[in-house]
């Protein structure tokens, strides 16, 4: 959720989009005070704040001791909100949106939301400490004793690291491009998940590559099509999010890991593998690292989907030679990381604040899991809960959904939907959507849905 100030904005906003629709009508009486700070995971004050202003605007009537009552419809916001901005119909602006939050109700969404990740508790450990020690440059290499603990972690996920082989880097996406613009030249073949992780795609067309998907099953990657695929393009690099998959929500098996890791070796490719919810799926979880000892492996991780985003703190584990290639790279590109995160994500784990936070936070994304399936599968759909944890489910949709109007229709209800176009290579990939399970059971976003899913 966005600062206090923007948060009145949000709510605001919220209320103009629901104006222009048609939910709302002049006459209408607004959820309660706490009802709406509930459904929005913000604060009472906060939506006080942003229904006087609309009082002020004219656009809401205040009835002591019954509510705030709808008046009329601003002509200057209807006007602006009638033709919505085409947000998630490509990759560009499905991360436009993720970034600028401007829809309320966000199932689409990539990340968990901010009152997930900053209790108060933790909030306030982040605003004392931040400050609380300066320094000029990082290490190039990163913060050394956060590089050590890391070290530590990946002992528990079972992956043999030395810190030679540890560079931190500002999140998974920058050491994803530091792969790409280090090994992968214009022109040449490489293989990702279908469907799979858009930046990484959208990364790819910018360095002029040609990505070619491997079917994504919910256990892992369809090692049949990754050796035909392999053996008729001849590429030399995977990239594969082996657990909590974005977008699918499934989890490599160990056999498929054993698999993959055969042909990989057969067929001479690289694995680049993303653990994006390392720290919050359990450390025995079959991780390709882990059975490969980064001898062909890449290893990347983040702590932007376990801590607040804004921190752009992650982490690559390779082979020495490979991980002094790329440190170098990161020099000649970036210089050095951040001393501050780094040396604060390292204060919250050696106080024991980071393991509270986790156990705070996969407790919420079960819940909500639950939740949301059981939403989901009352409208009849068929819902593959999550193999092990993670933040996504893949709705599979009926045909007639398939359209990015879709999209737009959304937009207009104030519901921001991520469909399986953004995600795959395929031209006309089945028709479906990734559900942040935080948002999947929101009563606006299911209504909607079981709208659409009778609109035939």
């Amino acid at each position: 959720m966005p600062s206090p100030p923007m948060k009145i904005d949000f709510v605001i906003n919220s209320i103009l989009m629901q104006l222009d629709a048609g939910t709302l009508r002049p006459g209408q009486r607004l959820p309660s005070i706490r009802d709406e700070a509930q459904r929005l995971g913000i604060g009472k004050n906060t939506v006080v704040e942003a229904y006087l202003r609309l009082v002020g605007q004219g656009v809401l009537q205040a009835k002591p001791g019954s509510g705030y009552y709808v008046v009329r419809t601003p002509q200057a916001a209807a006007q602006k909100l009638s033709a919505p901005p085409a947000m998630a119909t490509d990759r560009l602006s499905l991360l436009t949106e993720q970034l600028d939050r401007r829809l309320p109700i966000r199932p689409g969404d990539g990340r968990p939301p901010t009152e997930w990740l900053e209790t108060s508790e933790l909030r306030r450990y982040l605003s004392y400490q931040r400050f609380q020690e300066a320094d000029s440059y990082n290490s190039s290499w990163g913060y050394g004793p956060l590089r050590e603990r890391l070290c530590g972690a990946f002992a528990e996920r079972g992956i043999a690291c030395r810190e030679s082989q540890l560079l931190m880097t500002h999140g998974a996406n920058h050491a994803m491009d530091l792969v790409i613009r280090r090994y992968i030249r214009s022109g040449e073949n490489v293989l990702v998940d279908d469907p799979g992780y858009y930046p990484l795609l959208a990364k790819l067309a910018l360095a002029g590559a040609n990505a070619i998907g491997v079917t994504r099953r919910h256990d892992g990657p369809d090692v049949a099509d990754l050796e035909d695929k392999a053996r008729k393009s001849g590429a030399k690099f995977f990239f594969t999010q082996s657990l909590a998959h974005n977008p699918t929500g499934g989890s490599i098996t160990i056999g498929t890991a054993y698999a993959v890791l055969r042909a990989a070796t057969d067929l001479d490719i690289r694995i680049v593998e993303d653990d994006p919810f390392a720290d919050i799926l359990p450390y025995t979880a079959p991780r390709l690292a882990a059975l490969d000892q980064l001898e062909r492996v890449i290893y990347i991780g983040t702590f932007s989907k376990t801590l607040a985003g804004s921190f752009r703190t992650g982490y690559l584990a390779a082979a020495p030679r490979l991980a002094s290639e790329l440190n170098d790279l990161k020099i000649a590109t970036a210089v050095s990381t951040s001393a501050h995160d780094e040396r604060l994500i390292f204060q919250l784990v050696e106080h024991g604040h980071y393991l509270k936070h986790l156990r705070r936070l996969r407790a919420r994304a079960s819940a909500a899991t639950t939740a949301s399936v059981d939403a989901l599968e009352a409208l009849g759909l068929t819902i593959r809960r999550p193999i092990g944890g993670g933040f996504y489910l893949w709705v599979e949709l009926p045909e007639h959904m398939n359209s990015e109007h879709l999209v737009h229709d959304a937009a207009k209800a104030g519901i921001f939907i991520a469909l399986s176009a953004n995600f795959s290579i395929r031209e006309n990939p089945s028709p479906a959507m990734r559900v942040n399970v935080a948002y999947g059971a929101d009563p606006t976003f299911i209504a909607w849905l079981r709208e659409k899913l009778e609109d035939r």
